[in-house]
Parts: C-alpha cells; sequence; structure tokens
C-alpha cells in the first residue's frame, strides 16, 4: 500500500483491482464522490472495518481501472482539504 495523503491509500487487491482505503467515512464519502463525479473513476463495491472513533473505507475499483490514473487523480487534490474533511469528524 502506498500513502497518497494522510489517510488516504492506494494498493492492490489480489494483484488485479485497485483499492483505496480512507481512515474516515466522511473523507471516503468526499473520494468517492470526486474520483466517480469528477474524474469518471466509479468504483465497484466497498467495505467498512470499525476502528476507535469511527471507520476506516476499502474501495474497490472494477479491473479495468489503472492504478496510475486513480492514484494521478487522487494526488490533484489539496492536502489542506482532505485534512479538513478528516477533522470534521476526528
Amino acid at each position: 500500500m502506498k500513502q497518497v495523503f494522510p489517510h488516504i491509500q492506494i494498493g492492490l487487491y489480489d494483484d488485479e483491482h485497485v483499492i483505496v482505503v480512507v481512515s474516515d467515512y466522511e473523507l471516503a464519502d468526499f473520494i468517492e464522490d470526486y474520483l466517480g463525479d469528477d474524474c469518471d473513476l466509479p468504483y465497484d463495491y466497498r467495505t467498512t472495518l470499525e476502528r476507535p472513533g469511527g471507520e476506516i473505507v476499502t474501495l474497490y475499483f472494477p479491473t479495468s481501472a489503472r492504478l496510475q490514473e486513480i492514484e494521478d487523480s487522487l494526488t490533484k487534490l489539496s492536502s489542506e482539504e482532505i485534512e479538513r474533511i478528516y477533522r470534521l469528524n476526528n
């Protein structure tokens, strides 16, 4: 897994599905909307794992999704905006 921003990691699941792991529910919603609506990179499904004080959300992308394309899209986001959204619940 590669750390893209604090609270956001990207990697591969089963060597074929790109996954994005987000350590906050609100931030995950923002990332979902951004990737799906603004970048036309919708995910297939998501899972959540409870953690003290919140949830860890994992977004699973279709096999046609390219890791570099998703990572490039994420790095266009502002680190200040990521931190602001994360702080809403944490």
